[in-house]
């Protein structure tokens, strides 16, 4: 029988490759546009957010400002998004969901939603030891990247 410890790093490894993966991976599709991951995770983030800022929005998801101005350009392009820089202040994006992007962020949110809530009903069933452990693990798995 193999190591526990070895078998849960295999684990690790086997969802990381699943995550690094998932970038070319269509998750949410309407209407013949399809949208990856990159750019749902930007759409939910900005959702209720009008005056945006790139370099704020860059550092909160851990990329680079030139990043989040390449998906906000394809998005914009694919009919979801209009922005629109302040003239006074560069970093500063005015951002408008057209009314497909309205469509297709509530397609982003059911997705996320099935996601958390196939998660959520396994957490549920866990007891509170199980939980704090599997939050910290969470945690140091987080720090990691940093």
């Amino acid at each position: 029988m193999k190591d526990l410890s070895n078998n849960i790093l295999e684990n690790i490894m086997g969802v990381v490759n699943k995550v690094l993966f998932l970038k070319n991976k269509k998750v949410v599709e309407l209407d013949g546009v399809s949208l990856y991951p990159s750019e749902v995770h930007l759409l939910l983030m900005i959702e209720n957010k009008i005056n945006t800022n790139a370099t704020q929005i860059a550092n909160e998801l851990n990329l680079t400002k030139g990043a989040v101005s390449q998906t906000l350009t394809r998005l914009e392009k694919k009919g979801i998004l209009l922005k629109s820089k302040d003239v006074y202040n560069k970093n500063e994006l005015t951002l408008i969901f057209t009314d497909f992007g309205k469509e297709i962020l509530e397609e982003c949110k059911k997705v996320e939603s099935a996601f958390k809530n196939k998660h959520l009903e396994y957490i549920k069933k866990l007891d509170t030891n199980d939980k704090k452990v599997v939050n910290d693990f969470l945690k140091h798995m987080g720090d990691t990247f940093n």
